[in-house]
């Protein structure tokens, strides 16, 4: 896989600012050396962002929306990473979620990724800013 460059992945979320599909874009793979770092088996999980997604952190975190160009450097560079199991508020099944965060000099950006654990992927769910 030939991971996307920051300007590709940047293009990606513009044009899904206003798209009424929902097309994905494979960000990374997660290597051996990351995963390690992670209380969780991610390692050969692949990244992925979706338009629906790229709209609800445009709609929910405006100001945020530009850190999904950043998304492979926060899972590779994270400062924390946690596990948490919510149930879908439509099917009530268990969804197992990874928080990712790192610092930025204006704030700290949470990234939270769904996982599949059928399919080994990693789509984002969501992603801001705390300060």
């Amino acid at each position: 896989m030939v991971q996307p460059t920051k300007d590709e992945i940047c293009a990606f979320v513009n044009r899904a600012r206003t798209s009424r599909t929902n097309h994905a874009l494979t960000l990374c793979r997660i290597d051996l050396g990351t995963s390690l770092k992670i209380p969780l088996t991610l390692n050969g999980y692949y990244v992925v962002i979706t338009e629906e997604y790229v709209r609800h952190v445009k709609n929910g975190h405006k100001y945020d929306v530009d850190y999904i160009c950043l998304i492979p450097e926060i899972i590779a560079h994270f400062d924390t990473v946690s596990k948490t199991i919510e149930p879908n508020r439509r099917t009530g099944r268990t969804e197992i979620f990874v928080v990712f965060e790192k610092k930025y000099p204006d704030g700290t950006v949470k990234l939270v990724k769904l996982r599949d654990m059928r399919e080994k992927i990693l789509s984002l769910k969501t992603l801001f800013r705390k300060k």
